[in-house]
């Protein structure tokens, strides 16, 4: 991505907003560094509405990131159900009240 200096963003800017819109991010620089980004408001509302993620889901990256899990079949939510059942002796729908 060629950045574009700011005085050049400055004098252009319906242009370099118009391609933000239609090409995706425009970088901004300072003395040949970039400094800031001119993005779409599609773009920036997808960065910052992110759902939280599960457990599950948080585990799964953390084991990729390690190197320990490279299965994207791999039923993650499965397996944590088996192994709850292990520990507590039930399966999570079954209540602990439900014979009382």
């Amino acid at each position: 991505m060629n950045a574009v200096p700011i005085f050049e963003a400055k004098n252009r800017l319906p242009f370099f907003i118009h391609k933000a819109e239609t090409e995706g991010p425009v970088a901004i620089s300072r003395r040949n560094k970039e400094v800031a980004f001119i993005i779409s408001k599609e773009d920036y509302e997808a960065m910052s509405v992110s759902k939280p993620k599960s457990v599950v889901e948080t585990i799964r990256e953390k084991l990729k990131m390690q190197g320990f899990f490279d299965d994207d079949d791999f039923d993650f939510s499965a397996h944590l159900e088996s192994i709850k059942e292990h520990y507590y002796g039930r399966p999570e729908d079954e209540h602990i009240f439900d014979e009382v």
